[in-house]
């Protein structure tokens, strides 16, 4: 009698973030998050915007970071656009992955920013952000690996077929 392999732990968090009832709450989930925040941006919330008289003695670095956000408007909408669109994506299945990526970026700088000035109320909420959008990914690394394998190689991701080469002359035909 054969033992069985241990489980992985990549390979039970793998399963668990491909279950396909999980990965639809996620992406409504991040959805949601996300196009709240991106539009309060767009509207010139969250950031702070006008005069300010900035002294390093008595202001801390999250206001410091909003103030520096806020300095362009410009800048302070264009975050909430790159918050709301990849967002929005996730509402549509065909564009589920290129979202959950794009939002896996934007996540992550924000986790990023969240700890390096500590803010202690919402960057352990950030870093659940940021890996719900990588359990995302992950759950559509079939089609990642699908578009990022060599062309010779290419498979299909739901038949396992090897994918065609489209339309042109065959392999055999080159150069005749």
């Amino acid at each position: 009698m054969r033992a069985k392999a241990p489980l992985r732990t990549m390979d039970v968090m793998i399963w668990f973030a491909t279950g396909p009832k999980l990965v639809l709450v996620l992406r409504l989930l991040l959805a949601a998050v996300f196009i709240m925040y991106g539009t309060i941006k767009l509207l010139g919330g969250q950031y702070y915007y006008g005069d300010w008289t900035i002294d390093k003695a008595t202001t801390d670095g999250t206001s410091l970071v909003w103030a520096f956000y806020g300095y362009s408007p410009f800048y302070g909408r264009a975050t909430g656009l790159f918050e709301l669109i990849p967002a929005v994506m996730l509402l549509f299945r065909r564009t589920t992955t290129l979202g959950a990526l794009g939002l896996f970026a934007v996540a992550l700088n924000i986790t990023l920013m969240d700890f390096a000035f500590d803010y202690p109320e919402v960057k352990y909420f950030a870093l659940a952000y940021t890996l719900i959008a990588a359990a995302l990914v992950l759950s559509d690394r079939r089609k990642l690996t699908f578009l990022l394998a060599d062309t010779e190689r290419r498979r299909d991701p739901v038949s396992g077929r090897r994918a065609s080469r489209g339309p042109g002359p065959s392999s055999g035909d080159r150069g005749r």
